[in-house]
């Protein structure tokens, strides 16, 4: 990650200032790993603004069409980016240029609409009939990404409109607070950490596989409308709202400082109790005639602003870089760091991502350092504020935990001694745990039964007994029993279960489904997996399926340790009754959602986590919730049951 200290803003020339910033918006809009934070683009941005006002990068938007894996589509709506002030005499003077084209308005007095500026990834939805079409994103402002088949699981989003609308609506796709916790518990099963709510909305968003798409959440802002029928932008949020969509706050302003009261109100008290990351407020005119009269230049349209919150963040030292090892290989540092208090949270570690951002912002021990919670969530050092150490921290060449020399992949430091590392031994054996959802194990426990030589792979675990696990300091009979009774739970399970249990690197849940299906159905199709058979199937390119191969091969004793202590459910026998069936669920259960899962999967049906109209049921005990899925399932007929109706249905 870049931050402003990597840059001598004095000397930089434009043509290379533009280039990092071209670099940063590609890395921004199409992988969702931006390699410098908002505030360092804002700061860079205008400073190249200062030094060439008529560069290329201020007659784009978005980003160029670059290959991101996704059919393009031409947008219908406007999408361009906004103009941006960061202080009250800013925003005055935004307005207060725009009078001469208007006759010398009073823009002092004129109403504006104000809105919290979504901290997320912006998306045109494309109606016909009241029926979805295509959701688009943003792109270069004329062509996106065509991601219907992800939005069509996020929350909130609207497949069928109350009215036979026809047209289009701008949305911001959002990843909220707590959802983004959800997720990093979800995704830590791939060692995969998305570092904010943005970041994750912008990664999952554009997802190939569609993985977790079910945590975004959509906000309408803005819809195609001719203004001979509407006045102004409240009335289209009005509309909105009457089609069924769910727009962003918005707020009446009869003058610039009532918009001030609401811009100090969010920085006080409102922006952290928010429910999503919001990066400043959005202000309009609230006439949709003079919006229009005043047009857009290079894209940003001339009625509207942003108006920018200063980043939220505090100073510290850094008392020493740790790092750990993760249950798959990967060697990550974090900075310890003088307890120093943001937003109401006392911070004492920021994860630093990979080693390329110890070296890329010179990090070392005694440097004093900005640190921000991004998205209020997740400490974040922005830049060294005064150099102590000379140099970055050493970048280890060794394992810490197991000494073997580490390899260098991309950013990334990689131990290869899967075999006899413990950290990734132990983590490892959690990872099967988490996967199964058994309960009752937790680290302490499974390094006490490691060391004690009664577990050393998966299998193992099902060859435990009472006094294997009573013994162990802080456990008596009673946990022992509970975790025993957690294990026989777990003695019956579908070949995706072993596999995926397994944790094999490159190797997820939903690929190994997908080659279930796709006939390598049995434990030996499966360990015996050859690169043209992988390379046969869809979504899979030749660096993954030879990642894919040596995975299986890494934790082949593994996998075998779990088959021989247990019994493969065979969904052949049942494969027929749910066949060509799709299920989604909601609500809670009277069992592990991923037992039920395993049930449909198990007999011929297929699971989806959002509602669609090729659902054909939606389980849940309670029809009477106002669940998002239940609501859809409702608007597009799909047939309503209970666990037990289920049940029936095998």
């Amino acid at each position: 990650m870049y931050s402003l200290a990597d840059f001598d803003l004095e000397t930089i020339s434009p043509q290379k200032l533009g280039e990092i910033l071209v670099d940063a918006k590609k890395a921004y809009y199409t992988t969702g790993r931006p390699i410098m934070d908002d505030h360092t683009y804002d700061t860079l941005e205008a400073v190249l603004k200062k030094k060439a006002p008529y560069h290329r990068l201020f007659s784009k938007v978005g980003h160029d069409n670059f290959d991101t894996g996704w059919e393009k589509k031409a947008h219908s709506l406007p999408m361009g980016s906004q103009n941006k002030v960061s202080t009250y005499s800013d925003l005055v003077h935004y307005f207060e240029l725009k009078k001469n084209a208007l006759g010398h308005v009073d823009m002092r007095r004129m109403s504006y609409v104000v809105q919290p500026k979504c901290d997320g990834i912006s998306l045109e939805i494309e109606y016909q009939n009241g029926q979805l079409v295509d959701a688009i994103t943003r792109g270069d402002g004329h062509n996106g990404d065509v991601i219907t088949q992800n939005v069509v699981k996020m929350k909130q989003v609207v497949l069928t409109t109350n009215k036979k609308f026809t047209g289009s609506v701008r949305c911001e796709i959002l990843v909220t607070k707590k959802d983004f916790i959800k997720l990093n518990e979800l995704a830590k099963n791939e060692e995969t950490v998305y570092s904010n709510p943005r970041n994750a909305a912008s990664g999952l968003s554009q997802r190939l596989d569609g993985m977790y798409s079910e945590l975004c959440s959509l906000y309408a802002t803005d819809i195609s409308v001719n203004t001979s029928t509407l006045d102004t932008e409240l009335e289209k949020i009005n509309l909105l709202k009457n089609l069924g969509f769910t727009p962003v706050e918005s707020h009446l302003c009869h003058n610039f400082e009532e918009v001030e009261t609401i811009y100090q109100n969010f920085l006080r008290r409102d922006r952290g109790d928010y429910p999503f990351d919001i990066d400043g407020l959005v202000v309009k005119i609230n006439d949709l005639n003079i919006a229009q009269s005043l047009g857009e230049k290079n894209g940003r349209p001339k009625y509207q602003v942003a108006y920018k919150f200063p980043a939220d963040s505090n100073q510290s030292v850094i008392k020493k870089i740790i790092w750990q090892v993760g249950p798959l290989g990967s060697v990550t540092p974090v900075a310890e760091i003088e307890p120093v208090e943001i937003s109401g949270a006392v911070i004492n570690f920021a994860s630093l991502g990979n080693y390329d951002l110890v070296i890329k912002k010179n990090l070392n021990l005694g440097d004093i350092i900005e640190i921000s919670r991004r998205g209020d969530v997740i400490p974040h050092i922005e830049s060294v504020v005064t150099k102590v150490t000379p140099g970055h921290a050493t970048i280890p060449t060794h394992c810490p935990a197991c000494q073997t020399p580490l390899h260098r992949a991309d950013k990334n430091l990689e131990c290869p001694n899967g075999h006899h590392c413990l950290p990734q031994i132990l983590g490892s054996l959690k990872l099967f745990c988490d996967r199964l959802n058994i309960l009752g194990l937790s680290d302490k426990t499974i390094e006490k039964l490691y060391h004690s030589g009664t577990v050393k792979q998966p299998g193992d675990f099902y060859k435990l007994k009472l006094h294997d696990i009573a013994n162990l300091d802080n456990l008596g009979e009673k946990s022992a029993k509970n975790i025993l009774a957690q294990i026989d739970s777990k003695r019956s399970l579908g070949l995706k279960e072993v596999f995926n249990a397994a944790a094999i690197p490159n190797f997820s849940a939903a690929r190994i489904q997908q080659l279930i299906l796709a006939g390598f159905d049995t434990p030996d199709k499966l360990l015996n997996l050859t690169l043209k058979d992988l390379l046969s199937q869809k979504g899979f390119q030749k660096t993954l399926a030879q990642k894919i191969i040596d995975g299986i091969n890494f934790r082949k004793e593994w996998i075998i340790s779990i088959l021989i202590n247990t019994t493969l459910s065979t969904p052949s026998a049942q494969k027929k009754s749910l066949s060509g069936l799709n299920f989604a669920i909601t609500g809670t259960l009277s069992q592990p959602r991923a037992d039920l899962v395993q049930q449909i999967e198990n007999s011929g049906g297929k699971f989806h986590s959002a509602v669609t109209r090729h659902t054909n049921y939606l389980i849940t005990n309670d029809p009477s919730s106002n669940s998002t899925k239940l609501i859809a399932a409702k608007k597009l007929g799909v047939k309503i049951i209970t666990e037990n109706d289920f049940q029936k249905l095998l």
